[in-house]
C-alpha cells in the first residue's frame, strides 16, 4: 500500500521516496513542524485527484493530503465522490510536505496510531463484545476498551443485545497506560452527525412541508418524532381528528409516519409537527354521510351545563342541547339522562359543514311491543348473547337482552384494528359475551370475550381432572379385584 501511495504521490508532488508504513509515518509526524498543519483538529479541503488506491486533497498552501480510497467507500464498496467535491478529514501524519489524512481509522494498530486518534479525535472502528459493569467491552485494533452506557447512543434505554456483536465507530475519550486503558464514546459521533444534519435541514425545511419521521418516544402530552437528525413534537391535539385518550392508541415507538411541519424555531430547538393534517379532514366529506333528519347512534364524549357532546365517528362530534335531552321533561344537568362513554340514539337536526357544527337531539328508547323480556336484570358474571350495535376505535357496543347496551373494549377482545373488528364482528352480528362489570348509576355495562374464553378453559380443566380421577379410581378397583382372585387361587 505504501509503495502504491509513493507512486501516486510522485504523480502529484516532487519525487520522494516514501516507503514507510502507517506506524513509521506516525513516528515521523511527532518530529514534524506543526505550525501550519496541526494534529489536534479537522481540516477542510477539496478533492483534486482520485488514484487507484488514494484520493488526493487540496488542503491549502503548498500541502496536499492523501486519503485511502477504502475509507471513503460506502457499505456497497462504491466511491460516491468526484474531483472538486469538498471533504473534511483528520490529519494523522505528515512528512516532507505530504500529509496523510483519515476520515475514520479502521486498520492502524500501533500505540502511536491509537494515541494520534485520541489526540485528533479521529473515529476508530470497534466491535462491541459484551456487557460489563457500567457499560460495554469493545475491541479496538485488537485492544480491549470500555464504553459507558451513557456513551453508546444518544437516547438511553436500548437493550444490550441491540449493541453486542456489532461494529460501530467511536471516539477515544481517554487514553492512558500506553493505550492499555481506553475509554470510548459513540454518542459524540452521533451528536456530531446530528448537528451536521440539523445544519443541512435548516437550509431546506419550511413550515407546511410534509416529511417522514420515526417515532422515538411517547409522552402524556404527545409523541417525539425523529425527522432525520432533530426531533419534533406531535402534540396530543395534532394526533388525530378525533379525541385521543392515549398516544399509544395512535402510534408506537419505531413507527414510520408522515407528518406536517406546523412550527419551526431553530433558536429554541423546537419543531412542532402534525399527524392529523396529513390525513383527510372528515368534515370535508361529511355531506356524503350525514344529513338533516338522519337517525343514527353515537357515543357521549363529554358533558357541559348546556348539553352533551356526542361522537358520531372519529373526528365528527355534535351537540345535543340540554333542551333536547329531557324527553319532554325539564332537567338541570345532562348527567340526569346520559353519561360519558354511553352509546345513545340520536337524530341530526342540522349540519353546518363550514362551521363544523352538528345539532342533535336524543331519540327516546321505546320498548318494543310484545317484548318477552322487558325487565331482564343483567348482573356481573352472567353469560349472554347480544347484537353488535356500533363499532368504535376502542371497541364494540353490544345490544343486550332487555334493550340495554354494553361496551366490549378492545382489551377484552384481542389485538384487532378497527378495520379487522368491522370484518370479524360486523354491525348486526350476534356475539356471546360475559358481563364483567355493571354500574347501574351511570348505566354502564362492561363485557368481555377473554373472560368467557378463560371460563371455558377452567371448565375444560375441571372436566379433565374429574375424568382423570375416575380413571384412576377404576384402575385401583381393578387391581384390587385381581389381587383378591390371585389370593383365592
Amino acid at each position: 500500500m505504501a509503495q502504491n501511495k509513493d507512486q501516486e504521490l510522485n504523480k502529484h508532488n516532487a519525487p520522494d521516496d516514501l516507503e514507510e508504513d502507517f506506524a513509521a509515518l506516525f513516528e515521523a509526524s511527532n518530529r514534524t513542524d506543526h505550525e501550519s498543519i496541526k494534529h489536534d483538529g479537522k481540516i477542510d479541503g477539496k478533492i483534486v485527484s482520485i488514484g487507484d488506491e488514494w484520493v488526493f486533497v487540496d488542503i491549502g498552501g503548498k500541502s496536499e493530503g492523501a486519503i485511502s480510497k477504502e475509507e471513503l467507500r460506502d457499505s456497497e464498496k462504491r466511491l460516491d465522490l468526484k474531483v472538486g467535491d469538498p471533504i473534511t478529514a483528520y490529519v494523522i501524519a505528515q512528512r516532507d510536505g505530504d500529509v496523510l489524512l483519515s476520515v475514520k481509522m479502521t486498520h492502524a494498530a500501533s500505540e502511536d496510531a491509537v494515541r494520534e486518534a485520541y489526540k485528533s479525535g479521529i473515529p476508530v472502528e470497534g466491535l462491541v463484545t459484551e456487557e460489563r459493569k457500567g457499560g460495554y467491552s469493545v475491541t479496538v485494533f485488537g485492544r480491549n476498551a470500555f464504553c459507558p452506557y451513557s456513551q453508546v447512543d444518544i437516547s438511553s434505554g436500548g437493550l444490550p443485545e441491540s449493541y453486542i456483536g456489532k461494529k460501530f465507530f467511536f471516539k477515544i475519550t481517554d487514553f492512558s497506560d500506553r493505550g492499555r486503558n481506553l475509554v470510548l464514546s459513540r454518542r459524540e459521533i452521533l451528536e456530531e452527525e446530528r448537528r451536521h444534519k440539523i445544519n443541512q435541514l435548516k437550509q431546506t425545511l419550511a413550515e407546511g412541508d410534509v416529511i417522514s419521521g420515526i417515532v422515538r418516544k411517547l409522552a402524556p402530552f404527545g409523541a417525539f418524532v425523529d425527522i432525520g437528525g432533530p426531533e419534533g413534537l406531535v402534540p396530543m391535539s395534532e394526533l388525530a381528528w378525533s379525541r385521543v385518550e392515549s398516544v399509544s392508541d395512535v402510534m408506537s415507538v419505531g413507527d414510520e409516519i408522515s407528518v406536517k411541519i406546523t412550527g419551526l424555531d431553530w433558536e429554541k430547538n423546537r419543531i412542532t409537527l402534525s399527524l392529523k393534517q396529513v390525513q383527510e379532514n372528515p368534515w370535508d366529506s361529511i355531506s356524503s354521510r350525514f344529513h338533516d333528519g338522519l337517525e343514527t347512534s353515537g357515543v357521549v364524549t363529554r358533558l357541559t351545563n348546556f348539553g352533551a357532546f356526542v361522537e358520531l365517528e372519529p373526528g365528527i362530534e355534535g351537540l345535543v342541547h340540554i333542551s333536547n335531552l329531557g324527553k319532554g321533561r325539564r332537567i338541570n344537568h345532562p348527567r340526569e339522562v346520559v353519561n360519558p362513554g354511553e352509546l345513545i340514539k340520536i337524530r341530526i337536526i342540522s349540519v353546518n359543514r363550514d362551521e363544523k357544527r352538528l345539532s342533535l337531539e336524543l331519540i327516546p328508547e321505546v320498548q318494543p311491543m310484545g317484548s318477552e323480556e322487558p325487565n331482564v336484570e343483567i348482573v356481573e358474571g352472567m353469560v349472554t348473547t347480544g347484537e353488535v350495535e356500533a363499532i368504535k376505535d376502542y371497541g364494540l357496543f353490544v345490544n343486550l337482552i332487555g334493550g340495554k347496551t354494553g361496551l366490549l373494549r378492545n382489551v377484552e377482545i384481542g389485538d384487532f384494528s378497527p378495520r379487522e373488528l368491522r370484518k370479524k364482528y360486523p354491525i348486526g352480528s350476534k356475539i356471546t359475551v360475559k358481563v364483567i362489570s355493571v354500574e347501574p348509576e351511570i348505566r354502564r355495562i362492561g363485557l368481555s370475550l377473554k373472560a368467557l374464553e378463560h371460563a371455558d378453559e377452567l371448565n375444560q380443566a375441571k372436566e379433565y381432572l374429574v375424568d382423570g380421577r375416575s380413571r384412576k379410581s377404576f384402575g385401583t378397583l381393578g387391581q384390587l379385584l385381581k389381587s383378591k382372585l390371585e389370593n383365592k387361587k
